[in-house]
């Protein structure tokens, strides 16, 4: 199989910086997961939101449940082949905040049109995602306007609703470790929310049957926009 990313961006996969390549270089034939360790030096969440949705969606592990900084963190990043036969590539965080962990998981799936990231474990939202490789050889991933996937009335996530999301990594040579940022914006509330930080990463040896069963989301969704 192709890794999601090699998928979407082609011949460009190859502009990565090598580190940043290795990273995203895993697939659901190679046999092995990647386990990354940190710090994220600041996690928001703004005050905006109504205290029953970031309740609603932190539980989820759709968002990270407060504002905080200087937060350890490690985070899974499990491949497989879903059953719709989309390359799969599940992103387990986990924050460790000092009053307990929280959870933020996503899953980047192939699809049919393009990188598409579900978030939560419903899942709750869907992220079309234009992804691209800046001339530092960092990976960016742009968001095209949020989708809810929910239960009860659609409400469309265009206008004052609309939330987009940024998510930059790079390698910083000084430090030998990796760097992330990661933006969500609205046009009225502004920022959303942001965590940012830097890690290490290793590959851990993993066939399907280690991977953790929250890596799969509670539905199969096969809408990609």
């Amino acid at each position: 199989m192709t890794p999601v990313f090699r998928h979407a961006l082609g011949s460009d996969f190859d502009r990565l910086h090598p580190n940043v390549a290795w990273r995203y270089g895993i697939d659901s034939t190679s046999g092995v997961a990647q386990i990354c360790s940190g710090i994220y030096e600041s996690v928001y969440i703004s005050s905006a939101l109504p205290p029953p949705a970031l309740w609603h969606y932190a539980k989820r592990n759709a968002l990270p449940s407060k504002t905080s900084r200087m937060v350890p963190f490690t985070q899974g990043y499990y491949c497989y082949s879903d059953e719709l036969g989309r390359e799969s590539l599940a992103v387990l965080r986990n924050f460790q905040y000092t009053t307990g962990p929280r959870k933020l998981n996503s899953l980047l799936v192939a699809g049919r049109t393009g990188l598409v990231d579900y978030f939560g474990d419903g899942p709750e939202f869907l992220y079309p995602i234009e992804p691209s490789v800046t001339r530092s050889g960092e990976l960016l991933l742009e968001s095209g306007p949020m989708r809810w996937l929910g239960r009860g009335p659609k409400v469309g996530m265009r206008g004052l609703f609309t939330a987009q999301m940024k998510y930059i990594e790079g390698w910083d040579e000084k430090r030998d470790r990796f760097r992330c940022d990661a933006t969500v914006r609205n046009p009225v509330i502004g920022e959303i929310m942001h965590f940012r930080g830097w890690f290490t990463a290793v590959d851990q040896a993993c066939s399907l049957r280690d991977i953790p069963d929250e890596a799969w989301p509670v539905n199969l969704v096969d809408r990609e926009n």
